[in-house]
C-alpha cells in the first residue's frame, strides 16, 4: 500500500544525534516504522544482472512480437487472436526462461 501520511516530528540536534546511532540500516525512516510498528519492512530485491547483448535481443524479439500482436488485433477473427494469443503467451514464457538461464549471477 502507498504510504500518503507523514508525520513531523520536532528534534532537538542531539534527539536527532541519537536517533540515528540507534538506527540499523540506512534509512532513518524505515528503522522508526519497523521499531515503532514491529513490522518488518519488504525490501524490494535487486533486479538479476543480466548481459546486455542478450537484453537488446530480447528487446527486439519483444518489438516484432508487439508488431505482430498489434496487427493480429485488427484483423484477425476473435478465435485466431486467441490462438495469437496463446501462443504468445506461451513465447513470453520461454523468453522468462531465457533471461533467467543467462542471469550472471547464476553463472
Amino acid at each position: 500500500m502507498k504510504r500518503i501520511k507523514s508525520i513531523k516530528v520536532w528534534l532537538t540536534p542531539e534527539e536527532h544525534e541519537q536517533l540515528l546511532e540507534l538506527k540499523s540500516g540506512s534509512q532513518l525512516a524505515t528503522w522508526i516504522r519497523e521499531t515503532c510498528l514491529g513490522k518488518k519492512s519488504k525490501r524490494r530485491t535487486k533486479p538479476p544482472t543480466v548481459d546486455p547483448l542478450l537484453l537488446r535481443h530480447l528487446a527486439a524479439i519483444g518489438n516484432n512480437v508487439n508488431q505482430i500482436a498489434r496487427q493480429c488485433n485488427s484483423s484477425l477473427s476473435p478465435t485466431d487472436t486467441m490462438d495469437v494469443i496463446v501462443r504468445l503467451d506461451a513465447i513470453e514464457k520461454a523468453l522468462i526462461q531465457i533471461r533467467s538461464d543467462h542471469d550472471i549471477q547464476n553463472s
